[in-house]
């Protein structure tokens, strides 16, 4: 059996991180008003057909309503976790920049 090799290094770059959690939170704007839309489309659709199949194409626009939701649901939570993270990371960064005394890296006279 060998032994597991070292961790790869990882890079955080917060402004980036949190670009992208602000592009996510605005993503799941966008979903959470096209499943409106499709909800208001879903009455149209089976007055418009007023049959079967209206019927049908009304309960699919509901499902994709159902489904844009769950996703901008989804969406939004993992923007609030990066968000978070990002935080907890620059907490924790701060907190090990405040026990490091300066003094202790002057040079000698």
């Amino acid at each position: 059996m060998s032994s597991p090799s070292p961790a790869d290094a990882v890079l955080v770059r917060p402004e980036a991180v949190t670009a992208l959690a602000g592009e996510l939170t605005a993503l799941a704007a966008e979903l959470y008003d096209d499943a409106d839309r499709s909800r208001g489309a879903a009455g149209f659709l089976s007055a418009a057909l007023d049959t079967d199949d209206g019927r049908t194409a009304g309960a699919a626009a509901i499902g994709w309503s159902d489904l844009e939701d769950v996703l901008a649901d989804r969406t939004a939570a993992l923007a609030r976790t990066l968000t978070a993270a990002v935080r907890a990371y620059l907490d924790h960064d701060a907190r090990i920049a405040g026990g490091v005394r300066p003094d202790r890296f002057e040079m000698p006279r």
